[in-house]
């Protein structure tokens, strides 16, 4: 995570090479101050201004877009007696930093998100540290807004998360917004399928699955977390087109019912690794392409694991599966979900992480 440093003054340079030396980044003083600062607003991650914090927020009001968008910012006095969480308290990690940043300075980190000030689980701070995307973000405020209200929710999910159960609170003024006994207390935990097989409950709810989803809008508000733990295997002809392979990707992972939120990346075998298709594919759902040695793929027990495999596909590219060898040692041995499906040109598989 990259982070930029300004000041204005020498006490405030002295205070950005301290906070440096313990969390590494840019500094940058009074010279362009203002484009450097803006320019800096869509380059890093972390902004930290020693300034007033007028002065930070004319710069930037024009700059705001949205906090899944913008980059956490936190504002220090010169003597670093408080560190102030301006912006992106949550996604940004502005909230996290600011406590950083007081630690080193000796000084109070001020946070003003609600949750963290009730002592209540932010479901945005919750998903970004398990590496869950947030499809509907704009139902966070209803599911916040019942845990300040004192109301119980719904968690479905088939995973086990420490900070959905009941544990001991966060000590005074530590609260570090993983949540707390109060938050657990009031959530009603099901599986999906417990979920599929009981009657709705008028609660707000979260599903934390890669795929559930309600058939059709329930009279509650429901946030959707995907746990991005799908990882895709494509093989394909030279040169095929991305919209093609897409299509192919996608159509797959909705026969399975998984999202394409989930993802967590598209992997394939050196031969293909400059694939424009597969790349572009890629660039597009936002994922990473990760790239499966010939000699890993051939160090499988193939016939054991059951895989598919083509002796057309070992003359062509010298291992006898392609994409579901390389979904499933990109996915760390984990569980094939869905093995080779062929599409014109194409083959898709899809395996799921270890640790689900």
């Amino acid at each position: 995570m990259s982070t930029a440093y300004f000041y204005l003054t020498g006490e405030g340079e002295q205070l950005a090479r301290r906070l440096a030396a313990s969390h590494p980044g840019d500094l940058y003083n009074k010279e362009n101050f203002k484009a450097n600062l803006q320019e800096a607003f869509h380059k890093y991650d972390y902004l930290v201004c020693i300034m007033a914090t007028g002065i930070v927020v004319r710069i930037l009001a024009p700059l705001i877009i949205h906090k899944t968008s913008d980059p956490g910012v936190v504002v220090l006095d010169q003597k670093g007696r408080y560190a102030i969480s301006l912006l992106s308290g949550h996604l940004g990690g502005a909230n996290d930093l600011a406590r950083e940043m007081a630690a080193i300075s000796g000084g109070e980190a001020v946070i003003t998100t609600a949750t963290d000030v009730a002592g209540e689980l932010s479901f945005d701070t919750f998903a970004k540290k398990h590496h869950m995307a947030i499809e509907n973000i704009g139902q966070l405020k209803h599911i916040s807004g019942a845990l300040l209200d004192g109301q119980p929710i719904r968690v479905i999910t088939d995973g086990k998360y420490k900070e959905l159960t009941v544990g001991a609170p966060a000590a005074a003024g530590h609260n570090s917004g993983s949540g707390g006994h109060s938050t657990a207390g009031k959530i009603q935990i099901l599986t999906v399928k417990e979920a599929n097989c009981t009657d709705e409950a008028n609660l707000p709810t979260v599903v934390i699955d890669e795929g559930f989803t309600f058939p059709s809008a329930p009279p509650f508000p429901v946030l959707y977390l995907r746990p991005r733990t799908i990882c895709a295997g494509i093989g394909c002809k030279r040169h095929m087109d991305a919209a093609s392979i897409e299509e192919a990707l996608l159509t797959t992972l909705k026969k399975e019912g998984i999202s394409p939120l989930a993802l967590k990346c598209i992997s394939t075998i050196p031969l293909k690794a400059n694939e424009p298709g597969i790349i572009a594919t890629a660039e597009h759902l936002g994922v990473p392409v990760e790239i499966i040695s010939t000699a890993d793929i051939e160090a499988l027990d193939i016939q054991t694991l059951g895989i598919q495999t083509s002796n057309f596909v070992a003359e062509q590219t010298g291992v006898l599966s392609v994409s579901t060898a390389s979904a499933y040692l990109a996915s760390g041995k984990g569980r094939i979900l869905r093995d080779k499906v062929k599409y014109k040109g194409i083959t898709v598989a899809l395996c799921q992480s270890e640790g689900k």
